[in-house]
């Protein structure tokens, strides 16, 4: 808990510093939401489910072990759907107010909930996968290396490198249990269910990611919003 406290106290005063206390805090409830949606989908799911607290690239959740893939992969969406509707709903304020931290959240928002969405564990992605095929995770390696070429932050390519390694050991277990273990069977409606819906979540964030990058300058935007010009 005290951690925690911290944790929360210190993004506040950087974020507020560097930019404004408007986006530290709305960047603290991109972090609660994305997480409240994993929450809330355990619940539902009757999986026993506690908020685990923050890290420096996050937050997190711990849950009970899942029945089968399907309850996991559930779980896993919900983070990113929830992440997704907090976007839409800082769109809208920047819509009605006009002030441009809101469209800066906006963004923020999405991409960190599509970032997630890479189909490579641990990321949520890569949960969602394990009821689809391993060959999904396959195809997100080659995002994570292109994200770790462009990215200019040390902090990013270590956290990057960090999911890569771990990802290349649990795609690699994944792809050994997949056809002998029974927690991933799964029945080919459902598997196809989870396509049609991973594919819609992922299709509506890049669209909307492309939409607000091609209308406005960021760039230019965060630079008017920052403290220090």
């Amino acid at each position: 808990m005290l951690f925690n406290i911290l944790f929360v106290s210190l993004t506040i005063l950087v974020l507020g510093f560097v930019i404004n206390y408007k986006y530290a805090v709305g960047y603290i409830f991109i972090l609660v939401i994305h997480e409240l949606g994993h929450y809330v989908t355990a619940k539902f799911l009757k999986v026993g489910v506690a908020f685990g607290g923050f890290t420096p690239v996050g937050a997190y959740i711990i849950h009970e072990n899942t029945k089968n893939c399907k309850e996991n992969a559930l779980i896993a969406m919900g983070g990113p759907l929830f992440g997704g509707i907090l976007g839409l709903i800082y769109y809208i304020v920047y819509y009605v107010t006009g002030d441009y931290t809101f469209l800066v959240l906006t963004f923020t928002s999405i991409i960190l909930n599509l970032g997630n969405l890479v189909p490579v564990s641990p990321l949520d992605g890569g949960q969602i996968a394990e009821a689809i095929s391993p060959i999904l995770c396959y195809i997100g390696f080659p995002f994570l290396i292109y994200l770790f070429i462009i990215v200019n932050s040390l902090k990013s390519k270590i956290l990057l490198l960090f999911i890569m390694v771990a990802g290349i050991y649990q795609t690699y277990d994944f792809t050994i249990k997949y056809k002998t273990d029974s927690y991933y069977k799964l029945d080919k409606p459902i598997k196809i269910k989870f396509i049609l819906t991973y594919s819609i979540l992922v299709l509506s964030l890049a669209i909307s990611a492309i939409y607000l990058y091609t209308l406005f300058d960021f760039k230019d935007i965060c630079h008017s919003i920052a403290r220090f010009k």
